[in-house]
């Protein structure tokens, strides 16, 4: 019996001992709701853990002092100190999880240059590509339009191109994402947070987390779907018929050739008379539709309970094209429309396997179909731009397809006539991550190990065929003494032959990642270190087109009362690139932050919420060289003297020399930062930084004499420098009952410089791109025009071709009577890195009625006016604009005072068609990038038929931009798939 009390007096002791140790909490979000399923763990232990109910209370076994970290869906995260038994706690939108890929902070303890882009933003855009929803989110992030049916935009980290894209922790691409499935995307700026990723984080790494399931959470069903239409704009409008014909009477006039026309002929133009012969096609209007179509509809899934947690999303997409149906679906054995369809299916599942033990599954796999006409895109856009109205007929009045001896091409035909090329993308990625907390062996230590497992793969289908063509030439009525058309057909009007290509197109990724970390509180200081191995490989079809990788990554870092923090990183990586024996290179960084809010002294001052200052220095590479620079090969094409009579014959001759001491491009980075919050509603974010890149790959025939005999190679002798300032403000208020309103902006202003470009010796100082921005425009300066034979005779000669009256003068910079390349100097701005880039976003809602607006802009760059045919008319036969013929003055012998283009001329004419300030243009602009209006509409009419919520929303890409360029996109002139209006309507469902 005795023995029995004391076995019930220890269990009660036992109970009563564990009741003292409990804390007790509630997690609420910034408007004070609670938060559900939300994760508690002691830092120390993370097995010690709980989960928020659907009042945001939780029971977590720990004591006063403990440190604990909350997170919600892996996103949310902060780490708060027990300040009592029961403590309450608020998520704000600033609380979140920091993502570097390799390592994880929460935002009060970052010590890097980093910037978040949330969920919530992402979604405010309709666009089906992911990439264009960054457009002005993130400072040091320039975002660029590039025209194209298949095109991404340029993007650009602090002047960097082509930034490092991590998904779920590994190198993937964005495209491949729906703006739905994404949590947030996270950009890595300095060098501590880019040295992790080694020779792949010199130009910076965009992170980008997908959504995973939720603790504790019924299922979630979202519904989206949109219908959109997309518009045409910024499309040059060309010379009819009669004012081609005109122009190029003129031209001809100026180049001292006989005219092609005679006054009646001009007349058949205008008045439509003979349209075999005087044609007026209007290309782009018979080539393209007023506007396309395209839908888009997502299902997502998501919840979870105690153990298991899932996220799942299906998404259709398709776009029906831009061309005329007309001719895209000339024939009745195929359509060459330009069509895209996509069916993505994404899983993430999140399984806690025991109480320290977690398994997280993500999986996302692909189908999709590209068609177009057998044409190149390229090509076809080429053909609707370049040939003359005036030039031939769509078709002849017999129903041949037009041509002339000169082109021998019909652009209609080469859409509807030609066949057509089908492709079919196929992508799995998946990985698989498990987290063991090992806390049972010394508090705060864990493991992770992780595998990674993708192939894309591209099947290719073609049908071609050739089609006839009729060439009208004039010819004389001996009776009547009018022109008539003498017709000849040429090629050949063949059947559609299928060509199944099969597989053309292979890559293959797969990584495996290990860690060992260390976190753990002491009181008020906090110690955490990591050690990572990572392996990669990626192969893909074909010679010299395989990489591996491997990290050897050591990370520590120290904090005190989360008030001082200081990180450190060493990575030690090996590329395959890089020559036997010397695979490895060493990318060191260290940050540090003061975290003033923290501090006693500012504990009054209530309306500073955070001020935090950061310091970094960091090392990253860039490994993304050719295999063979180190290798010494034999080409075909010698010629070799034989035998008494000097016979030649044909053999292998050296390539050029072998590179010696080939290493990888290093930059190092400076900065310095400062983050504020003030009244829980203004956030701002101020960095500094500077950017020092050398051991670039540049070519080094102007730093070594020919006289060497032999091909030179190229050296590690490159170097530019970057840097600037970026600045992100927003305001946001969200504490009224029925009204909320943000207003953020962002600004970057970025100085670059060439430092070292092997360009070697230079006459003239001003040649020397040396000091220049990057990408520096070099040209002539356009002084005039000249005005008769004896202003060309009295004035320097210019070299490029001959000169007439009416061709451009150029100023003489080196006074040595001639004009040449060596007059060229810098001009305008960079054409490639804007000074000055900014993002304004702005947006309030009233009772479930919505507004949000992205203006973004650039300035302090500049362009080229040198599109073929819209800005350099009927150069080698091709077409003329109306802003040349209207918008413009050209130079004739009446206008000669007052001309701001130069004269018309049918030839090559390389004098006028230089870089030079004739063709420079201010490249700023500003624009609407994005348009959303929505209304969520009343809860208790949705409860009825329960739903939990239901959005209707119009939205608006491309609204409008005010620029300095008429008839073509500002940030891109080049002649592809026309610049698009996008307005999109749909709805989205949760239940």
């Amino acid at each position: 019996m005795k023995r029995k009390y004391i076995v019930i007096s220890m269990a009660l002791l036992s109970a009563v001992t564990t009741w003292a140790q409990q804390i007790t909490g509630t997690v609420t979000d910034a408007l004070g709701s609670p938060v559900a399923g939300a994760k508690v763990h002691l830092v120390n232990t993370p097995s010690v853990s709980a989960i928020t109910d659907r009042n945001g209370v939780f029971v977590l076994n720990g004591e006063e002092g403990d440190w604990m970290v909350v997170s919600y869906a892996d996103a949310i995260g902060k780490r708060i100190r027990a300040t009592g038994k029961s403590i309450q706690i608020k998520l704000d939108p600033q609380d979140r999880m920091v993502n570097m890929g390799m390592a994880s902070r929460t935002a009060d303890r970052q010590t890097q240059a980093v910037s978040v882009v949330t969920a919530e933003e992402l979604e405010k855009n309709a666009t089906p590509n992911s990439f264009n929803a960054l457009y002005g989110l993130v400072p040091g992030l320039e975002v660029m339009q590039r025209t194209g049916w298949t095109q991404n935009p340029t993007t650009l980290l602090r002047g960097s191109n082509n930034p490092l894209i991590v998904v779920d922790g590994f190198p993937r691409p964005i495209e491949c994402l729906n703006t739905v499935e994404i949590e947030s995307v996270t950009v890595l700026k300095d060098g501590p947070a880019t040295a992790l990723w080694g020779a792949r984080g010199a130009n910076g790494v965009i992170l980008v987390t997908t959504k995973r399931g939720q603790y504790n959470t019924k299922m979630q069903v979202n519904v989206n779907y949109k219908y959109g239409m997309d518009f045409p704009i910024n499309q040059p409008e060309f010379a009819n018929g009669y004012e081609y014909a005109a122009a190029l009477n003129e031209a001809l006039y100026y180049d001292g050739l006989e005219m092609q026309y005679t006054r009646n002929e001009l007349d058949a133009f205008k008045n439509g008379s003979n349209r075999d012969l005087y044609a007026n096609s209007d290309w782009l209007g018979e080539g393209l539709r007023k506007h396309t179509v395209n839908n888009q509809l997502d299902i997502n899934f998501r919840g979870g309970g105690k153990n298991l947690r899932y996220y799942t999303m299906l998404s259709y997409k398709n776009d029906y094209g831009i061309l005329n149906d007309k001719y895209a679906k000339y024939s009745d054995r195929y359509s060459a429309q330009m069509r895209k369809y996509e069916l993505d299916l994404r899983m993430n599942i999140d399984i806690d396997v025991t109480p320290s033990t977690l398994a997280q599954l993500t999986m996302l796999g692909s189908l999709r179909e590209r068609k177009r006409p057998s044409t190149y895109e390229s090509d076809i856009f080429y053909g609707l731009f370049n040939t003359p109205s005036g030039a031939f007929p769509v078709k002849t009045s017999n129903g041949m397809w037009g041509s002339n001896s000169v082109l021998k091409d019909n652009p209609i035909a080469r859409i509807a006539d030609i066949g057509y090329f089908k492709e079919n993308p196929r992508m799995l990625q998946a990985d698989m991550r498990i987290r063991q907390d090992l806390s049972s062996l010394t508090p705060g230590l864990s493991a992770e190990v992780a595998v990674a497992y993708d192939n894309n793969a591209v099947f290719k289908e073609q049908g071609s065929k050739n089609f006839q063509y009729a060439v009208n030439t004039p010819i004389v009525n001996v009776v009547t003494g009018e022109k008539e058309a003498m017709s000849e057909v040429y090629g050949d009007n063949s059947a559609l032959t299928v060509s199944c290509w099969g597989m053309t197109e292979q890559y293959i990724n797969t990584s495996l990642e290990a860690q060992i970390k260390y976190d753990r509180m002491f009181g008020k200081h906090g110690v955490n270190a990591t050690a990572l191995y990572r392996q990669e490989s990626e192969r893909g079809l074909g010679a010299n087109n395989a990489y591996k990788r491997m990290y050897i990554t050591g990370m520590a870092g120290y904090n005190y009362n989360n008030t001082y923090l200081l990180d450190v990183v060493f990575n030690q990586y090996g590329t395959s690139v890089l020559p036997e024996g010397d695979k490895f290179r060493s990318y060191p960084a260290v940050s540090a932050a003061w975290v003033l809010s923290n501090e006693s002294f500012m504990k009054k001052m209530t309306a500073v919420n955070l001020l935090k200052i950061r310091a970094s220095y960091g090392r990253a590479g860039w490994d993304q060289i050719p295999y063979g620079l180190t290798q010494q090969y034999y080409i075909w094409g010698g010629q070799y003297y034989f035998g008494d009579a000097n016979n030649v014959a044909s053999g292998n001759k050296e390539d050029k020399l072998a590179m010696n001491n080939l290493t990888l491009e290093v930059s190092d980075k400076y900065n310095v930062g400062i983050d504020m919050r003030l009244f829980n509603k203004l956030s701002v974010t101020l960095d500094a930084f500077l950017d020092k890149r050398s051991n670039m790959l540049i070519g080094a025939d102007n730093l070594i004499s020919s006289a060497i005999g032999i091909s030179v190679p190229q050296q590690n002798a490159g170097k530019e420098e970057k840097k600037g300032l970026e600045i992100s403000m927003e305001w946001k208020d969200n504490s009224h009952k029925d009204f909320h309103y943000y207003v953020g902006a962002n600004l970057t202003y970025i100085k670059t410089k060439v430092v070292e470009n092997g360009e070697g010796y230079k006459p003239w100082s001003y040649l020397s791109g040396k000091g220049s921005a990057i990408g520096q425009i070099f040209g002539l300066e356009a002084i005039g025009y000249f005005r008769d034979e004896a202003d060309i005779a009295n004035s320097p000669k210019q070299q490029f071709s001959e000169v007439r009256p009416g061709d451009v003068k150029y100023k003489d910079m080196n006074n040595d009577g001639i004009i040449d390349d060596n007059d060229k100097h810098a001009i305008g701005y960079s054409s490639s890195i804007p000074e000055i880039y900014c993002g304004i976003r702005l947006g309030f809602e009233y009772k479930g009625f919505g507004v949000d607006a992205l203006f973004q802009g650039a300035t302090r760059f500049s362009k080229m006016l040198n599109t073929s045919s819209v800005y350099w008319p009927l150069r080698n036969n091709t077409n003329i604009s109306k802003w040349y013929l209207h918008d413009k003055i050209r130079w004739t012998e009446e206008t000669k005072d007052i001309a701001n283009v130069p004269r018309l001329s049918t030839l090559n004419n390389a004098n006028n068609f230089q870089n030079s300030t004739q063709w420079l243009v201010n490249g700023e602009y500003l624009k609407l990038r994005n348009l959303n209006v929505y209304y969520d509409l009343p809860k208790n009419w949705i409860s009825k038929i329960k739903l939990e919520q239901c959005r209707i929303f119009a939205s608006a890409n491309n609204v409008f931009s005010l620029d300095h360029v008429k008839y073509m996109n500002c940030e891109d002139f080049s002649v592809n798939y026309p610049d698009m209006f996008s307005v999109y309507f749909g709805a989205s469902i949760k239940f």
